[in-house]
């Protein structure tokens, strides 16, 4: 009787194990990717894809902490405001209560920042909606890229900022970094111009009174920042929301601040990253990484001018790439199951410009983002789990003791 239930054991062991996955199982899903050994009390089984019931598994019964991230790319913003607006069509919730941080560059910037903020009137309900954020694509683009003279062009920038400014002030208005919905964490990326280095605006360092007077800033001013793109935009003088507040104090305290995309285009590493270091208590993590289309024409510039038409494709498609790399790599290293997903769409390099913003081709993009039936069935799939599952308390996650955020020293 041993020797027959010791084969029956081995038998099922081997079912168990060449394939990766428990007898009876869904296929994994190969289009929402991640290579993680998940342990289990009895055995490690190696999931190289996950699939919708896996991440339900940690949905429902684990604390598995939600990181959305927007990439930079102008205009073209609107696929990853299309697809958010869809999250919530088909969740029947807002952005901020299916997921805990937001990070975005440059445009993704504003998608981020404007899902997190707080409505002052209905603290329950998010201030702008998904839709909302369509509709500042459309109405708002001519207003933020208004162009200067040829000389201006020349010696300046390629677009005024006084307008642009206006329409950051007119939606963000005198809202704080430390002011962002309490339930959410916000990270957006920008360049250090004074120091000459890559920089991070983050609500919970603003959030904490040892640390405001100098991380604490105006949100206007953060989308400033994060949005000075070189060429398109000068530099923004960034003061902190202290030093706004007492200019009679620090009226020379100010951070030469440039777009984050010239570092970090693709953020979603970087959302990862303070994912992992802040939601210490999380059991797992979810990375959904929004592009902002993807350039399909073969890119071989020479000479000055080809140079300067193709670069920002280049950079861009480059940043995705190393990207996905690193948390291909953050992923085998991990001890905590990390699920990502990442959503791009096509288009054509008669419609890549990160400033074309004439009404035909903010629909073409729009519609290009929608009709991405890969994309959509991401959403779908994950908007199932995530829309019926409630996201995990802040304070759950990130636990009574904060540590230090990193356990690397440089000597």
């Amino acid at each position: 009787m041993t020797k027959y239930a010791l084969i029956l054991f081995l038998l099922f062991d081997m079912s168990y194990s060449i394939d990766g996955s428990i007898p009876g199982q869904l296929e994994p899903d190969r289009d929402l990717m991640f290579s993680q050994d998940i342990r289990t009390k009895s055995k490690i089984v190696s999931v190289q894809a996950y699939n919708v019931e896996t991440l339900k598994y940690y949905a429902t019964n684990k604390k598995l902490a939600r990181v959305v991230s927007f990439d930079g790319g102008g205009v073209r913003g609107i696929g990853a405001a299309s697809w958010c607006a869809n999250f919530e069509h088909i969740t029947g919730k807002p952005m901020a209560d299916l997921f805990n941080l937001f990070a975005g560059t440059s445009t993704g910037g504003i998608i981020a920042t404007a899902l997190t903020m707080q409505n002052p009137n209905s603290p329950e309900q998010p201030l702008y909606s998904a839709d909302d954020i369509v509709d500042l694509y459309i109405n708002e683009c001519k207003n933020i890229f208004k162009p200067r003279s040829l000389l201006g062009y020349l010696l300046v920038s390629k677009y005024k900022t006084g307008s642009a400014y206006a329409t950051f002030d007119k939606y963000f208005s005198d809202t704080k970094l430390s002011q962002v919905r309490s339930d959410c964490d916000l990270l957006v990326t920008y360049y250090n111009l004074t120091n000459n280095r890559p920089a991070f605006f983050k609500s919970h360092k603003a959030k904490n009174p040892a640390l405001s007077r100098n991380e604490d800033f105006y949100l206007k001013d953060v989308i400033a920042s994060t949005t000075a793109a070189p060429t398109y935009f000068k530099e923004f003088k960034l003061y902190s929301a202290y030093s706004k507040d007492h200019p009679e104090i620090h009226s020379n305290n100010f951070i030469s601040a440039i777009d984050g995309g010239v570092a970090a285009n693709d953020p979603s590493v970087c959302a990862l990253a303070e994912a992992t270091s802040l939601y210490r208590n999380a059991d797992a993590f979810l990375s959904v990484s929004m592009g902002t289309g993807n350039c399909v024409s073969e890119v071989n510039p020479r000479g000055l001018i080809s140079w300067a038409k193709n670069i920002s494709n280049i950079l861009m498609k480059n940043t995705y790439d190393m990207s996905s790399h690193l948390l291909q790599k953050f992923g085998v290293n991990s001890h905590k199951p990390v699920f990502c997903s990442r959503l791009q769409f096509d288009i054509s390099e008669a419609h890549s410009a990160m400033d074309n913003k004439s009404p035909e081709n903010i629909s073409y993009l729009k519609h290009q983002a929608l009709n991405t039936s890969s994309a959509e069935c991401k959403i779908e799939k994950i908007s199932n789990v995530i829309g019926s599952t409630e996201k995990p308390d802040r304070h759950c996650l990130i636990g009574d003791i904060f540590l230090s955020e990193s356990n690397v020293m440089e000597i």
